[in-house]
């Protein structure tokens, strides 16, 4: 429950700025969100009747290494973007090389809850402790929003299927069922394309927008996304095409919560029809 009340709660504005008008002026602030999630992290182990030992030192390392990354004496200046990047590394990395023991709801199979825990922790980090400007994190969506994120999604399906049929990387494999069609989006969008987007688009793409300008800024982040699903070689060129209009989407809307919109598309598309 408190990470749902997290997740949700962290993308209203006003949460946010109360957050961090109670929390002005302490040196151990950047700590705060890490202990309390390391907290219900533990305690979720616990009442599942999962080993404790295994995972309390890897989370709690997990956890405060990317806050220690980012700490600074209140008064100083702001963390640079290494320091951001650097700290996003931290945070991604062991999420996508599975270097951390699961935390399966219910157990022994269960969603990986682990990965909530790492989405509430990036948002603390980025939202509240040391808040990047533009994330654009708010499920507030215009009704220009969703036209360009359908735009988007049109679009890269025009290049992207043909060319994932042609290279045998996809395959007609429709598997319609009323799970697929009406509670598999809504997981997606929730769990895989909105920390994805917030990671690759709010952060990376946001911070490189500052440093090389938009053009520049949207083709990297689309090739380092791209790079982040080898090691099949048609799989990164497609992902990289994916990027690019994610990325377009959040360019245009500001939001990655549009722009997850778009990712949430082509990954429901993909596992409806056309996943092997």
């Amino acid at each position: 429950m408190f990470l749902a009340l997290s997740y949700f709660g962290l993308s209203i504005r006003a949460v946010r700025m109360k957050l961090r008008s109670l929390m002005r002026g302490s040196k151990a602030a950047v700590f705060l969100g890490p202990g309390a999630l390391l907290a219900a992290a533990l305690a979720c182990v616990y009442v599942e009747g999962l080993p404790l030992e295994p995972r309390a030192v890897p989370y709690a390392a997990y956890l405060f290494v990317p806050a220690v990354i980012l700490f600074r004496e209140p008064g100083t200046s702001c963390p640079s973007s290494i320091q951001i990047l650097t700290a996003t590394a931290a945070l991604w990395l062991p999420i996508e090389f599975h270097l951390l023991p699961s935390l399966p709801l219910p157990p022994p199979d269960g969603y990986d809850a682990f990965r909530l825990v790492s989405v509430v922790a990036a948002f603390f980090l980025f939202l509240v402790a040391r808040p990047i400007g533009s994330i654009g994190y708010t499920f507030l969506l215009e009704r220009r929003d969703f036209a360009r994120a359908c735009l988007a999604l049109a679009v890269y399906a025009i290049v992207a299927a043909p060319l994932g049929l042609f290279s045998h990387f996809l395959k007609w494999n429709p598997q319609v069922t009323a799970d697929n069609l009406l509670l598999l989006p809504v997981t997606i969008y929730l769990l895989t394309a909105v920390p994805e987007e917030f990671l690759f688009r709010g952060v990376i793409q946001n911070l490189l927008m500052r440093l090389l300008g938009p053009r520049a800024a949207l083709l990297l982040a689309s090739v380092v996304f791209g790079l982040a699903h080898l090691p099949d070689l048609r799989y990164v060129v497609l992902a990289t095409f994916a990027g690019v209009a994610y990325g377009w989407v959040y360019a245009r809307t500001g939001k990655v919560t549009a722009s997850a919109l778009t990712h949430a598309g082509v990954d429901w598309i993909w596992l409806l029809l056309l996943r092997w």
